[in-house]
């Protein structure tokens, strides 16, 4: 559980495209979709730190570095 909220989170994005949603405080607010590629970077902070965000099912597909997959790394401060 994170107890300081007020650092961004950053995300890194490497191997096949994958949609991002980013939503709201609530589940039932609007979503927005991005589609991220090998390479992007996200960042977010502020109140919309605490919004709902995922990613959507992979379509299968091949990148010519990681193959078949998908990796994410995602950073923040966590004390």
């Amino acid at each position: 559980d994170e107890r300081n909220f007020s650092n961004p989170i950053v995300s890194v994005s490497l191997g096949l495209p994958a949609t991002f949603q980013f939503g709201g405080m609530k589940r039932t607010d609007p979503i927005t979709k991005y589609i991220l590629h090998h390479g992007d970077v996200v960042v977010w902070g502020g109140p919309s730190r605490l919004f709902y965000h995922g990613i959507l099912p992979l379509k299968s597909g091949e990148h010519e570095r990681l193959g078949p997959f998908r990796l994410n790394l995602t950073f923040r401060k966590a004390f």
